[in-house]
């Protein structure tokens, strides 16, 4: 991490939990999850454990923005309007008038993940017309003269990945350094690490960071239950409880989060305090043959040991670690693999106690899983809990496997020592990141 200090002054957050980071943190606080039962849709008798997701409520607009965007609002797909409100909230929160800075010293990353455009709900009215009420094979030809005068033609654009990315640097003139990531779950931490990076190596002075995701689609959620990672909700929303033995998968959700960092000569100068820092961080792609559902062991440890090393931090002196934990069967069994090895291999080195001293907290139950936008929201979950010196526990655990009972998961709420954590994100296909962080 050579190069300029940089400091992280503002954050963001809007979940199933609540809109701001002070309704999220007081959430998870008294135990609230964000996933519930939803109703049934008409038309459409879903499995039980679909109906199982976490919403926004409020919110199905974008933040006000300058009149020569207002026409491009109705572009925007559902996360990144969740997307531009934490961003809004990042911004305001550090206190930094972003239009006196020069837009070539502004770096914008993006971590992106909307599924919302891949039902085509826009030709349904189309299809059902030509079909007729026997759903025969729709002609061709009338399918398509119809559906040209009663389909949208910029309905494309919501499914851009780099929608929120170009809504967000034309609003705020940010035309410095920048990346558009759309993938799945560690993306929101890759865009994180580009942006540190770009700051610390002088690109910019300022960077806003900005993960976000829509998984609540009826057609992902069939997927997800296609790749047998979605859990069967035989205890409802508490079905949803990473590293128990009980665990059969989780609940998805929509969200965003966001963070703005500074380069710390310029936050002083305008006489702004961090809220944290990044210390360290690790990514690395283990190579597979075909999908890969579960957490890469290798590349896990790897990228745990590759964030503490660059921080200068052993890993047995991490405060807490917050893991991926998707609460699949064997995504969960790999990450846990992963992180005794990180932990005990410290241990056997005889730099710290091991495995069994650093409390293990897995969140992801609170908000649902969001996708790109859930370790940004983590992390800003995690600095708020260095802040109150309390870790809240995690989510429905009471008891491992007896392969990793070594492993100290909290299932009730533990005071924090120390100022350092650790997040981890793994995506699909081998993808694992670790970002190493502190708090005042």
């Amino acid at each position: 991490m050579e190069g300029r200090e940089v400091w992280i002054t503002g954050a963001g957050m809007i979940t199933p939990l609540g809109a701001g980071v002070d309704a999220n943190w007081a959430g998870v606080r008294a135990g609230r999850r964000g996933v519930e039962r939803q109703p049934q849709q008409a038309g459409a008798p879903f499995p039980d454990n679909f109906l199982y997701f976490g919403t926004v409520d409020g919110c199905d607009g974008p933040p006000e923005v300058p009149p020569k965007l207002a026409s491009q609002r109705k572009f925007l797909n559902r996360s990144s309007i969740l997307g531009l409100h934490a961003a809004r909230e990042a911004i305001e929160s550090a206190g930094v008038d972003i239009s006196a800075l020069p837009p070539e010293r502004k770096s914008l990353y993006i971590g992106s993940g909307d599924f919302t455009r891949l039902e085509y709900l826009d030709f349904y009215s189309s299809i059902a017309e030509v079909a007729g009420p026997g759903w025969a094979p729709p002609d061709a030809e009338a399918l398509n003269e119809l559906a040209l005068h009663q389909v949208n033609p910029f309905y494309l654009l919501e499914g851009l990945a780099n929608n929120l990315f170009s809504y967000l640097s034309a609003s705020y003139e940010i035309m410095g350094t920048n990346g558009s990531l759309s993938s799945l779950s560690s993306c929101g931490a890759q865009a994180l690490e580009a942006c540190d990076r770009a700051l610390r190596w002088g690109k910019a002075d300022f960077g806003l960071v900005v993960g976000c995701g829509c998984w609540i689609s009826a057609l992902i959620r069939f997927e997800l239950d296609g790749l047998g990672i979605l859990s069967r909700a035989l205890d409802g929303a508490e079905s949803f409880r990473p590293f128990d033995r009980r665990r059969d998968g989780f609940f998805p959700a929509e969200g965003a989060a966001a963070l703005v960092i500074e380069s710390a000569d310029a936050a002083r100068a305008r006489g702004a305090r961090p809220i944290g820092r990044i210390l360290g961080t690790g990514n690395f792609q283990e190579v597979t043959s075909g999908a890969h559902l579960s957490v890469p062991l290798t590349a896990a440890a790897k990228a745990c040991r590759s964030a503490v090393a660059e921080g200068g931090v052993a890993p047995g002196e991490v405060s807490f670690i917050l893991p991926h934990g998707s609460g699949t069967k064997k995504g969960d069994r790999m990450e846990m693999r992963a992180l005794k090895a990180f932990l005990n291999g410290d241990a056997a080195a005889g730099t710290a106690a091991g495995a069994e001293r650093v409390p293990i907290a897995p969140w992801k139950p609170y908000t649902g899983h969001m996708g790109s936008a859930s370790d940004i929201g983590e992390m800003i979950l995690g600095l708020r809990a260095i802040e109150a010196g309390a870790l809240p526990p995690a989510p429905g655990f009471e008891r491992a496997e007896k392969e990793f009972q070594v492993l100290d998961i909290p299932g009730e709420e533990r005071e924090i020592r120390g100022n350092t954590f650790l997040s981890l994100s793994h995506g699909l296909g081998g993808q694992s990141s670790a970002t190493l962080l502190s708090a005042p």
